[in-house]
Order: structure tokens, then C-alpha cells, then sequence
């Protein structure tokens, strides 16, 4: 029985890029109407704290979600889990619309988030676990696709909305926001499960077959491959049957090695400071000058930007070593950051709250403030090239395939509790140490990055024996040049190959 590569992978990348939408959303529906005169007076012009608690409320309930994705994975299954999601969305989208207060505003935000952040661990899980090896890479970048597209669409839905001037803009704004969540709810069900999840749960028949017709297992030699069906003994190598590894289990022995680079790298994308500038563009529009619609354009710019340069990884990422390409982009990123921060220093100087807001009290105009907008492009179409996608598929590659579940959802909730702390406290830090805020997040990051580069292993192309072999080293440093040698080590004790890890 010859296995199909391309079992159910229309589907499943389908359904995936809808899920991708969902994470992107809500990243720009607060941009455009945090500045507008009606919406800060229908909630009764917040602070630079409730400013941090409405935008940071998506970021806190996406660490809530990484905490229940453990939950509702293994009790449910990751297809019914994509279903209990979209509802979850559902009805944070209901409460954003009908929104009466800014606590109600905050609540809205909050429960969409727990959405946004289960997903943001099962999307990588789920690729990595039902999709061929060699599409991973492609299917991760769909994903980032949509997730980029969603924001520019809902940005610009906003901006339509906000000429109207009225609480209702918002309101229709959040409500549509239902419409993917739908969809998702609809295609769920046309889902493969996870056969690890089956194996997990005792269910090898369906976990044979998924496998044999899928093609997520690779190997190197494929006519041997498939003329062999996948049998049980199979699976309980691949997977280790239905034995458990529990959240304990992640810090003892090798595995806390796996866990360190998997969160290191999710800390990374997260101190790099694309979230505050997302969700704070405009901020940085009217500290360099710019006001209505001239401001709203500038902050679209970002968005566009976000979309086209993400088609660099899907025509790309599968060939391209992932560390190479998150330590470059890290250090990249960390040099323009920390370089914004100097300028905004040297060329600018304190005002009085912009148009009573006070988180805005520094202003860099003429030259330099549209150097730092250029700087702001720049960074964020390097992100999209680098670190986007790439560190996701890294911190999912690092971690063995029984510790994936597990140990994606405690990468991603180290990821949402940072991107909530700095959300949160990014309007505080803008009013208090102004231009500071922007040199300590690049200063960060170059630190990060050049831990990446120096210490960290390469994952592309190796077998997950091969990867557990690099931890089992004292350090966890490995050249490039020393793939072969492991490759070479590893056909030596044993003679049927390794799968690959996802």
C-alpha cells in the first residue's frame, strides 16, 4: 500500500490558514480607534494603566489559553480542540460587540485571547504532528500568511468604520470578527485527528492508517518505505504507545536542554518588541508629528508591509537552517530597535500629553521622526522574513515528538506572559523612560540573539534521534559542519531510519 503525500493536505492547510486569521485580528482591531476622540470618550478617556489593561487583556487571556490547551487537547483531541476554540472566540466576539464599559471591553479581549493563545500552541502541534516533514515548513508560513492578512483586512474594516464616527463602528468591527471563527467551526469537522493523539489514547488502527496514507513519516529510503504498511510496532516507536510525559517530566534530564532553547527562542520573539509595535504604531505616528488620516495611513503601512514579506518564508523556509535564519533575524532586529531608541533620544524631546493622552509625551518631528517611521517599516518586514514563522517552527522541531504537546503549550505561555507584561506596561515605560523603552527591548534582543547563535543547535534535517544525541552532549553547542557527522553516527546503530521530526 503506497502512502499519498497529499492525504487530506488541502484540508488541513485550509483549515489551519482560517484558524491563522483568528490570531491575527485582534493584533489591529484596537489600533485605529485607541486614538479616535468618540471611543475615548464612550469609555471615558482610559489612562496609560487601563490603556495597558485593554490591550494587554488579549495577551493575558492568550497565557490563560496555553494553560488549557494541555486540558482540552488530551481529554477532547486536537480536531474537536479547533471546535471548542472557534466557540470560544465566538463568544468573546459577542461580548466585544455588545461592550458597555471598559471592564466589559477588558472581559471581550480577555476570552478571545484564551482563544488566540490555545491556538497559537495547537496550530504548530497540529502541523507538526499530521503533516509530511517536507511541507512543514510551508504549511507554518500559510499560517503566518493568514495570520498577517487577517490584520491588514481588520485594520482597514476599522478605518472604514472609524469615518462614522459612532460607538457603533467598534462594535460592527468586533462583531465581524465572528465570521472566520464560523468557518472554522464548519471545516473542523472534516479534520484528521493527530495520530499521535490516537496512539496516545490506545486507538492504532486509525493512527496506522492516518500514517500510511498521510506521509508523516519520512524516510530516507522511500520505495522501502512503501512496499512496508505501517504496523503497531511502528507507531510505538514513532510515538511510545500511550505512556504520558507530564509537565514535571519537561524539567528533568535532557529535556529541560530541549525546553530552555524552545522558550529562549519564544522569549526572543516576544522581547524583539513586534507586538508593541503593532499594537502602538499610531503612538509612534503622533510622537513624530502626524495626525488624522495622514497618521492612520502611515500606521497602515506596517500591515501591508507584514503581508508581502511573509511570502519570503513560504517560497523559502524549508530550505533554510532555522537557527541561520532566528539568530539573523533576531540581531537584525535587535540593531533597529535599540537604533530607534538612540535617534528618538538624540533628536527629541518632551512635550505635553498629545491630544490629552498621556502615554504620548515625547516628540521626534522633520527628518529624523520620518527616519524612525522607515526604521518602523524596516523592522517589521524583516520580522515577517525572519522570525515570524521561523521561530514557531524551531521551538516545534527542539522538542521530542512525546514531549511536543506538552512542551509547546509552556513555550508559548512563557511567549503570552511576556507579550502581556509588555503590552500592559509598554504605555507606562512611553510616559516614564520614553525613548529608553525601545533601547532595552533591541539591547535584549542582541543578547538573545547572540545566545541563539553561539549555543544553540541546528535542526533541519535531523532525526529526532539525532536531535536528542546533540542534548545529550554536555553543551548544547553544534556547528553545522557537524550534521553529517551525527547523520553518519546514527545510520551506524541502526539500520532502518529515523522518522523526521516535525
Amino acid at each position: 500500500m503506497k502512502r499519498n503525500p497529499d492525504y487530506g493536505f488541502g484540508k488541513i492547510i485550509g483549515t489551519v490558514a482560517v484558524a491563522g486569521t483568528i490570531l491575527g485580528m485582534d493584533v489591529s482591531s484596537m489600533t485605529v480607534f485607541l486614538t479616535s476622540s468618540y471611543f475615548n470618550q464612550y469609555f471615558n478617556f482610559p489612562g496609560p494603566a487601563l490603556q495597558g489593561l485593554i490591550t494587554g487583556a488579549n495577551p493575558v487571556g492568550g497565557l490563560v489559553g496555553c494553560i488549557l490547551f494541555g486540558i482540552m487537547t488530551d481529554k477532547l483531541g486536537r480536531a474537536p480542540t479547533f471546535r471548542v476554540l472557534a466557540l470560544i472566540w465566538i463568544i468573546g466576539s459577542i461580548i466585544s460587540a455588545a461592550v458597555l464599559n471598559v471592564w466589559m471591553l477588558i472581559a471581550g479581549r480577555f476570552i478571545r485571547g484564551i482563544a488566540v493563545g490555545s491556538f497559537s500552541v495547537l496550530l504548530p502541534v497540529y502541523i507538526g504532528e499530521v503533516v509530511p516533514e517536507q511541507r512543514r515548513g510551508l504549511a507554518t508560513s500559510v499560517v503566518q500568511l493568514a495570520l498577517t492578512s487577517a490584520i491588514l483586512v481588520v485594520f482597514f474594516v476599522c478605518f472604514l468604520l472609524n469615518y462614522f464616527e459612532h460607538q457603533y463602528s467598534f462594535r460592527i468591527a468586533w462583531g465581524l470578527e465572528m465570521v472566520p471563527a464560523l468557518l472554522l467551526l464548519v471545516l473542523s469537522f472534516s479534520l484528521l485527528e493527530s495520530p499521535k493523539w490516537l496512539a496516545s489514547h490506545g486507538r492504532y488502527d486509525q493512527a496506522r492508517t492516518i500514517l500510511q496514507n498521510s506521509g508523516v513519516i519520512e524516510n530516507h529510503d522511500r520505495e522501502e518505505v512503501d512496499a512496508a504498511p505501517v504496523t503497531k510496532i511502528d507507531i510505538l516507536e514513532l510515538y511510545g504507545g500511550s505512556q504520558k510525559i507530564s509537565y514535571g517530566d519537561l524539567f528533568s534530564g535532557t529535556l529541560r536542554k530541549h525546553m530552555a532553547v524552545g522558550v529562549t527562542v519564544q522569549v526572543l520573539v516576544q522581547a524583539c518588541g513586534i507586538n508593541i509595535l503593532m499594537f502602538y504604531i499610531v503612538y509612534i505616528c503622533e510622537m513624530i508629528g502626524l495626525r488624522g488620516g495622514t497618521k492612520l495611513a502611515a500606521a497602515s503601512v506596517p500591515y501591508f508591509i507584514n503581508v508581502v514579506f511573509t511570502c519570503i518564508p513560504i517560497a523559502l523556509l524549508d530550505r533554510l537552517e532555522r537557527k541561520a535564519v532566528v539568530s539573523f533575524g533576531g540581531l537584525s532586529l535587535g540593531f533597529i530597535m535599540a537604533l530607534m531608541g538612540a535617534i528618538m533620544g538624540w533628536f527629541g524631546h518632551s512635550v505635553l500629553p498629545v491630544n490629552g493622552n498621556a502615554t504620548i509625551v515625547w516628540e521626534i518631528t522633520g527628518a529624523p521622526g520620518f527616519l524612525i517611521l522607515a526604521l518602523c517599516f524596516l523592522f517589521v518586514a524583516l520580522f515577517a522574513s525572519t522570525l515570524s514563522c521561523c521561530a514557531w517552527l524551531y521551538s516545534s522541531e527542539v522538542l521530542p515528538r512525546d514531549a511536543r504537546s506538552k512542551g509547546m503549550a509552556l513555550c508559548m505561555a512563557a511567549s503570552w506572559f511576556l507579550n502581556s507584561c509588555l503590552t500592559f506596561t509598554t504605555p507606562l515605560l512611553l510616559r516614564k523612560i520614553k525613548w529608553i523603552t525601545f533601547v532595552l527591548l533591541g539591547s535584549t534582543t542582541v543578547l538573545l540573539s547572540i545566545v541563539v547563535a553561539v549555543w544553540f543547535p541546528e535542526t533541519k534535517g535531523l532525526s529526532e534521534d539525532q536531535i536528542k544525541q546533540i542534548f545529550r552532549k554536555p553543551a548544547i553547542e553544534i556547528e553545522l559542519g557537524e550534521k553529517e557527522k551525527y547523520s553518519d553516527e546514527s545510520d551506524t546503530r541502526s539500520s532502518a531510519p529515523s522518522p523526521v521530526t516535525s
